[in-house]
Parts: C-alpha cells; sequence; structure tokens
C-alpha cells in the first residue's frame, strides 16, 4: 500500500467516526419530554400516566381522557379468553385469542375526549397503563 492510499482510508474512516459521532448525538432521546400525537412545541409533556389492573372485576374496562392518549396493555388470558378492543370513531378490533398463559404486551391511541373500551369474555388479567398529558382529566373505570 502507498502513501496515498493509507491516507484515503484514514480520511474516510475518520469521516465515517465523526458522522456516527454526529448522528449518536442527534438522536439522543429526550426522555424529559415525551413527544405527543401533534409534535407541536406548545403542547405539554405525556407525564400523566395511570395503571389498572391485573383483575377485573367486569368484563369491560373503559378508558378517556380530555387530551389525546396513549394506552399500553400487558394481557394474558386463559385458554378460550377472548379480548376485543374498541375506539370510538375509529371501530373495534374484532375478538383477539391471546396465547394461553402468555403475557401480551400492545399499545392503543384516540384522541381527545374519545373513549377506548377492552372487553373480556373469559380469564383475562394484566395491567392497562393510560398515558396523557400533564394537565388533562383522564381515567380508566370498569
Amino acid at each position: 500500500m502507498n502513501l496515498s492510499n493509507i491516507l484515503l482510508v484514514s480520511v474516510s474512516t475518520a469521516l465515517i467516526i465523526a458522522a456516527i459521532v454526529i448522528t449518536n448525538f442527534n438522536n439522543t432521546p429526550n426522555f424529559n419530554n415525551t413527544p405527543n400525537f401533534n409534535n407541536t412545541p406548545n403542547d405539554p409533556a405525556f407525564s400523566q400516566i395511570i395503571v389498572v389492573g391485573p383483575e377485573w372485576s367486569s368484563d369491560t374496562w373503559t378508558c378517556t381522557s380530555d387530551s389525546d392518549f396513549l394506552i399500553h396493555g400487558s394481557l394474558r388470558g386463559l385458554e378460550g379468553s377472548l379480548l376485543q378492543i374498541k375506539i370510538e370513531n375509529t371501530g373495534s378490533q374484532s375478538l383477539y385469542a391471546p396465547n394461553p398463559r402468555e403475557l401480551e404486551s400492545f399499545s392503543v391511541g384516540s384522541q381527545a375526549d374519545h373513549t377506548i373500551n377492552f372487553t373480556r369474555t373469559g380469564i383475562v388479567t394484566g395491567f392497562l397503563t393510560l398515558q396523557t398529558t400533564s394537565n388533562a382529566n383522564a381515567s380508566c373505570v370498569q
């Protein structure tokens, strides 16, 4: 290898390393300001969290917020159990049969002032976590 080839490889390597460092610096997650659906700078962060579960005393959980919101679920069902998720003004998922005794995770979201209903058939247990803005009036009730 001659000197010009070594110099070319060295400069190329330095540029690649600089690009990786800059990319990692710009893509560092900001955990203090979780973005909302609209991703506008004047909206408050999704900092209010409501966790419900693991037991279901009725067949339906109804979750709502007066601000855009997300629901993260970690549920499991026994054999023969079914789950339906219905989002107001959007529609419903046909009945979903979870793998028996396995924990299943999912996330769904809705606009402000809509409801999300989770209806079970059979035995379903686990946690639902509602995430919305800090100043929102939100709830998940059975």
